[in-house]
């Protein structure tokens, strides 16, 4: 009988002792947040993204991301549009505002809370005479930053062919400049494309077809490549170009002689946006993704790979150029907000006539 009691009692402490384990360690598991993986595709460029990354991570431990980047945007509609039934990615990067509001359309992007994400920020950003929304009503994307579209010019090379220093989109068209501009073309880039539209909002649409034959005759070729417009600028091969800012200003950095020029006629706004992906695998990760965008942290990463924040008393912490909303009060005289119906209507003509324009002149 003692026996039989001893083993019994033997078998309930082995079995207490397990239990005890399996508790200890779900009380281990539950101390852990289990990981967690979100997906981004993204249209930024690779070092911008990587940083983006990195500090996201560092708030949130345990957290793996996993960007997608340089897809460009129009790739990433199409790539979103074919995964809608499902999704594979959680939040929509970069791209300009008007492809976010294509995706609305298509209904890739999932609304949210804008009161949620923004917090108190206004809905609106007041710049250079002219309102930049920062996102839409019902919270599909947001813009967590800008560039601004300007003349950009090597002084060294200017210098060197004893040219002047354009000031306004008019000069551009001095015939002393001929063959000394380059351009990229509008049906490949959508900056380009912006330009375009910021130019016949400033001109009306017979001062911009007027413009343009002039100008057309002083530009040296049409680059297929966005990123090569920049690099020619920047090694002095073409003394001016135009496009978006952030290229420029991180090519001084790097040491290259390159200035840029906020024409008076005005500088426009290329913002960039961000959104939850529609039936996003981790929605609320992407939502916690898009806060930290926008929180001070995410804008100075931002200002750091040389977009302009969105966020009043945001300096740059890795490179000099001021690029605060701050800064943009001082120096920009005026501030061209593309709109986005404009340039759907006069999208087809632009593409007709730089067919046209860029046919046997593209490098």
């Amino acid at each position: 009988m003692r026996d039989g009691r001893t083993a019994r009692t033997a078998r309930g402490a082995l079995g207490l002792l397990v239990v005890l384990l399996v508790i200890a360690a779900g009380l281990s598991t539950g101390q852990a947040a289990p990981a967690r993986r979100l997906v981004v595709y993204s249209a930024a460029p690779r070092d911008f993204t990587e940083s983006l990354k990195r500090d996201f991570e560092a708030e949130n431990p345990g957290v793996t991301v996993e960007i997608l980047p340089g897809l460009g945007a129009e790739a990433i509609l199409t790539r979103l549009d074919a995964e809608r039934a499902s999704p594979r990615a959680d939040v929509f990067h970069s791209g300009a505002v008007f492809e976010f509001i294509e995706a609305t359309k298509k209904g890739l992007l999932e609304p949210t809370n804008p009161r949620e994400i923004a917090g108190v920020a206004p809905s609106t950003l007041f710049l250079g005479g002219s309102r930049i929304p920062l996102h839409d009503r019902e919270g599909h994307w947001y813009v967590w930053g800008y560039s601004l579209g300007v003349i950009g010019y090597n002084r060294d090379r200017l210098a060197a062919l004893r040219l002047p220093v354009p000031r306004t989109w008019s000069d551009l068209t001095n015939p002393a400049y001929k063959g000394h501009v380059v351009f990229n073309m509008p049906q490949l880039s959508s900056s380009a494309f912006n330009t375009i539209v910021a130019l016949y909002q400033i001109m009306g649409p017979q001062g911009l077809w007027s413009y343009w034959d002039r100008l057309n005759e002083n530009l040296a070729f049409y680059s297929r490549s966005t990123s090569a417009l920049y690099t020619l600028v920047g090694r002095g091969e073409i003394p001016i170009s135009f496009g978006t800012a952030r290229s420029y200003h991180e090519g001084k950095v790097r040491g290259q002689a390159v200035e840029v020029v906020y024409p008076t006629e005005g500088a426009w706004v290329f913002a960039t946006a961000v959104g939850v992906v529609r039936g996003a695998p981790n929605a609320d990760l992407a939502r916690q993704f898009i806060k930290f965008i926008l929180s001070p942290s995410g804008q100075i990463n931002s200002a750091n790979n040389y977009q302009n924040p969105v966020r009043a008393g945001i300096r740059a912490t890795v490179h000099p150029v001021d690029l605060s909303i701050e800064a943009v009060v001082r120096e920009v005289p005026k501030v061209v907000v593309v709109d986005i119906e404009t340039a759907t209507r006069i999208r087809p003509e632009v593409m007709r006539r730089f067919d046209q324009y860029t046919s046997g002149r593209a490098r």
